[in-house]
């Protein structure tokens, strides 16, 4: 369901409602102004006196503004303080021994306004010489106990902080002597020192130590020609500034060569022979096209060659040698650097152990001097305090002469007017729902399931002595005439019925309009040239013949009852291919006759002679004649009245059908508001107009 259009149906309905039960919305409100005025004009006559206290200004200067608004600890104690019984009582018993002639019943309320330092104690009372006298009571009593208080707090706190200041003091002379000794005992600048070259060699240590590693797994990883054809790399410069600290050696990582090769000289030697051989053996290629193989300087070349060719032969095996051997080095030189890591290592590990101690000497050196000074700020606040004023509270203005307290009248009828208007609600939602009848379409897909054909306008407003007037040919009720003309055009439209000659139309309860709207259905259909035979089977209440204005003596019953033929009952209406057969006689023995076997063979000659019979029946709830009839029809039609129908009971007819297998085709909607969101398209009559 759309949400706009569910909410335009709500909007209307409770609209309806209020239009509807105005009346209990008015009689709530009279009754809750009724009730406010008479407690507002029985509510006993009470005055106010009010009295108020400031804090010393010296004693905000000398705390710097330390005082907060009334969230803070120091006003809410302050209030709390004024209200607590001990206060009130000692006023109540002070004023017996001054004033034992008066007597009544003060409410006091102590407050501070936001961002001020002023207390102001109101009192509120019957007798208004006894609520000023009750509030200078209250003022005085609170600032005689906030005397007594301050006095034996100040006392003990100045005596706790003066315990507090002795002890740090202690601590503090016991933590720096510690301090000292400890650096007289360790030579801390020595081992600071001793810190910081120990970790520069320790760190230049483990460079040397990665460097060999990379050496060592180059060395076993590439093969000796692999090692002596690979690029050679110029050695990185030695440091003085990489010397062992205390000892004057050079760190064992300026030693160290970035090269991957680490014999230069056969490297060397090993290009200068692959250059000669290289041009040796171009200088063959070039020369063996001129001479012969047995000239001489042709024989000297092909010896140089075998020569170069044997001399890089030896150094390659050389170089092979040469690896194995610095292999075994670089795993000694390892070894012996691994011992040096792990005592260097130590000795940092000494020198960061010391001075981490002496660091957590001072830390906590610092934070005990940094106790001391707040010790110290807080006794000289203490004492600031102490000096200024028992109390920080002073009477800025005394109890004034007790004032009348209006009665609130505009508030107590405004409240009236609203708890009224609020109960007065609440009775009306009650009452929708608990009132499920329905207003439009849009409630009726919320409860049922069932396709909805038509909706039929109300026009009421037209009604005359004789009733609602049927359509006639040329009927300028538009709206009225379009509804039915949509509602035959969805019974002809409607899908999966091949065969739709007998339809029965029905309600839930009387006075839902299903005689009229059967009436005008039946004129719309015959208006569109079909044969139409109108059968009023209402036996104890039927009225068709009234509504077309025709003698209805002899009809459906004494047909039933086999007086007369069918066709003797037929009576011609002013619509030339519509038909009608009143109910007859009335009785009250429907039931019995509406079962009887020939009203099957009655529908079956109405099929033949018509192409469409309608039937205008009783109401479901008020009798059983409809559920017995009904499953003859191909098809029911149930009518349901808005506002005026409850849902409730329309869902029960249906289920009558139902259980009698009969074959609902649908729901009409009567009488409908076109004022309501649903139907804005019934607002333009004109358009139907000729």
């Amino acid at each position: 369901m759309p949400f706009g259009a569910s909410l335009g149906a709500k909007f209307y309905r409770y609209r309806t409602l209020i239009r509807r039960h105005w009346w209990i919305l008015a009689l709530c409100i009279c009754l809750g102004v009724a009730y406010q005025a008479y407690v507002a004009f029985n509510k006993p006559q009470l005055y106010e006196s009010v009295s108020r206290l400031n804090i010393r200004e010296e004693l905000v200067t000398n705390l710097k503004g330390g005082f907060t608004d009334g969230t803070g600890n120091f006003f809410g104690t302050t209030i709390d303080q004024v209200k607590s019984q001990l206060v009130q009582e000692h006023a109540y018993e002070k004023l017996r021994l001054t004033a034992p002639n008066l007597s009544d019943s003060v409410e006091i309320t102590p407050n501070v306004p936001p961002r001020s330092n002023i207390l102001t104690v109101t009192g509120v009372g019957k007798n208004p010489e006894f609520t000023r006298l009750y509030v200078d009571a209250v003022v005085q009593e609170f600032l005689s106990l906030k005397d007594a208080d301050r006095g034996s707090t100040g006392k003990q706190v100045s005596e706790r902080l003066q315990e507090r200041l002795t002890t740090t003091k202690e601590e503090l002379a016991m933590q720096k002597k510690a301090l000292q000794d400890f650096a007289e005992a360790n030579n801390m600048e020595f081992w600071q020192e001793q810190g910081r070259s120990s970790a520069k060699f320790l760190s230049g240590l483990k460079d040397k130590q990665a460097q060999l590693e990379n050496e060592l797994q180059r060395l076993e990883n590439l093969t000796p020609d692999q090692l002596l054809t690979s690029s050679m790399q110029t050695s990185a410069p030695r440091s003085s500034a990489n010397a062992q600290p205390g000892t004057g050696r050079e760190n064992p990582a300026a030693n160290s060569e970035s090269a991957p090769s680490f014999n230069s000289e056969l490297y060397t030697e090993y290009l200068r022979k692959r250059q000669e051989l290289i041009q040796r053996q171009a200088d063959f290629a070039t020369w063996k096209e001129v001479w012969k193989p047995k000239h001489p300087r042709l024989q000297k070349i092909q010896e140089d060659i075998r020569r170069l060719t044997l001399a890089i032969d030896t150094i390659r095996e050389q170089n092979k040698e040469a690896t194995a051997s610095r292999i075994v080095t670089v795993k000694a030189e390892l070894k012996s650097l691994e011992a040096s890591i792990q005592n260097w290592d130590g000795k940092v590990r000494e020198a960061s152990r010391k001075d981490a101690q002496y660091t957590a000497l001072q830390g906590e050196l610092t934070r005990t001097q940094g106790q001391l000074d707040t010790l110290m700020s807080s006794q000289e606040t203490v004492s600031h305090a102490s000096t200024a004023s028992l109390s920080p509270w002073v009477v800025m203005e005394p109890a004034r002469p007790a004032v009348v307290v209006p009665r609130g009248t505009t508030k107590h009828i405004l409240t009236g007017l609203l708890g009224g208007f609020v109960v007065g609600m609440i009775i009306l939602l009650v009452l929708d729902r608990a009132d499920d009848r329905l207003s439009s379409s849009t409630e009726m897909l919320e409860h049922f399931s069932e396709p909805i054909l038509g909706q039929i306008p109300n026009v009421a407003d037209t009604r005359q002595s004789s009733g609602l007037p049927l359509l006639q040919i040329e009927d300028e009720r538009y709206t009225y005439a379009e509804a039915f003309r949509s509602l035959r055009s969805s019974l002809i439209f409607m899908p999966n019925q091949s065969e739709l000659k007998t339809v029965l139309v029905t309600s839930a309860i009387p006075n839902e309009g299903k005689s009229t709207l059967s009436s005008n259905l039946a004129i719309t259909m015959a208006a569109a040239g079909a044969r139409v035979l109108l059968v009023d089977a209402d036996l104890r209440r039927g009225d068709l013949a009234q509504l077309f204005d025709v003698e209805g003596q002899k009809g459906l019953s004494n047909i039933l009852r086999g007086e007369i033929d069918w066709k003797e009952a037929v009576l011609q209406t002013p619509y030339p291919t519509l038909s009608l057969i009143s109910r007859g006689p009335v009785t009250n023995q429907s039931g019995e006759l509406l079962l009887k076997p020939m009203l099957v063979s009655l529908l079956d000659e109405f099929k033949e002679a018509y192409d469409l019979t309608i039937f205008n029946t009783a109401p479901i709830l008020a009798t059983d004649d409809t559920p017995t009839l009904a499953p003859n029809f191909d098809g029911a039609l149930m009518v349901v009245r808005a506002q005026f129908t409850s849902a409730r009971m329309t869902q029960n007819a249906l289920n009558a059908l139902y259980q009698r297998q009969v074959n609902v085709l649908g729901l009409i909607l009567n009488a409908i508001d076109t004022e309501m969101p649903d139907y804005y398209y019934y607002r333009y009559p004109k358009y139907y107009a000729a």
